[in-house]
């Protein structure tokens, strides 16, 4: 009969022996997460105390980068267009989904063909939509403004007027997102309970006070996944800035991904992009937890 010491013995090698095969299991996401995720962070901090590494060795700065971002106009200018691009787009995005969401509810016979026509710009490059928009809206031989000629007499030069172009660019993205938002949308309501909507029905109910009184709130959990995912989507808007007004003009549509990639690759400050792009996930982590703590607050 073995002691209470072997018992010990035999079940500390045991447990050793469970963890070993566990971490054998995780030891390929391990490595994955590791060198794709974890060193590249490590990395980028390490960079972001340092100068040149392209065209020159890399020297260390200390806090000097650090130090340029706070008194750096343009960053203060791309983190402010940032903020105003997606307080414009994350509203229209999702008051126009919600009502092709209620609108294709509503559809008995072809809602698979209306899916698909609504979510087919989703499908689209940003290249693709760049240049079909760019055919849209030219001052000079954009069809909006030959239909603009032809009824007042002026164009509208939508991206290189300092004041439009920043709306401009969000209205391509609502173009280009809202299908993806409605299709998740009509899942949302799809999945909810039809006994409370025929209860309510059934007590005189109209189709308003249905959606404000239960569709809102049933949908608050979708909503919240929906704030949190199109924040952390809209902060790092780049492709459409990039091909449609590279930052102009005027610095109008200048975002804070586009300063990094231009501090990258056309600055050659590879240390400032680095230093940038923490500046960045410090906005994307403080916004989402706002966001968190204001969704808690109102359940």
């Amino acid at each position: 009969m073995l002691s209470t010491t072997e018992h010990r013995k035999l079940r500390l090698k045991a447990r050793i022996r469970q963890n070993l095969t566990a971490y054998a299991f995780l030891a390929p996401a391990l490595i994955f997460f590791v060198l794709f995720l974890a060193w590249p962070v490590v990395a980028l901090l390490i960079q972001s105390f340092q100068t040149g590494g392209i065209m020159s060795p890399a020297k260390y700065v200390g806090l000097e980068n650090w130090r340029q971002t706070f008194t750096d106009p343009l960053v203060v200018k791309s983190i402010r267009n940032t903020v105003v691009y997606s307080l414009m787009a994350i509203p229209a995005v999702f008051i126009i989904a919600m009502i092709l969401a209620l609108s294709l509810n509503t559809v008995r016979f072809g809602q698979n063909t209306f899916k698909t026509i609504i979510y087919y710009p989703t499908l689209q490059p940003i290249l693709l939509a760049a240049l079909m928009f760019t055919f849209v809206l030219h001052q000079d031989f954009g069809i909006l403004n030959i239909i603009l000629r032809a009824i007042t007499g002026e164009p509208v030069n939508f991206l290189g007027n300092r004041n439009l172009a920043l709306p401009t660019i969000a209205m391509v993205e609502v173009w280009k997102g809202a299908g993806f938002w409605t299709l998740l949308f009509l899942a949302g309501i799809q999945s909810l309970p039809r006994d409370l909507y025929h209860a309510a029905e059934l007590d005189g109910a109209g189709p308003g006070r249905r959606f404000f009184q239960l569709t809102l709130p049933l949908l608050k959990p979708t909503f919240f996944f929906s704030f949190i995912f199109a924040t952390i989507v809209n902060l790092q808007i780049f492709d459409s800035v990039f091909v449609l007004t590279d930052g102009g003009p005027v610095n109008a549509t200048v975002t804070t991904t586009w300063y990094i990639y231009r501090s990258l690759f056309t600055f050659n400050e590879p240390g400032y992009g680095a230093t940038l792009s923490f500046v960045l996930v410090i906005l994307v982590l403080a916004l989402t937890a706002v966001q968190t703590i204001l969704f808690r607050e109102r359940r």
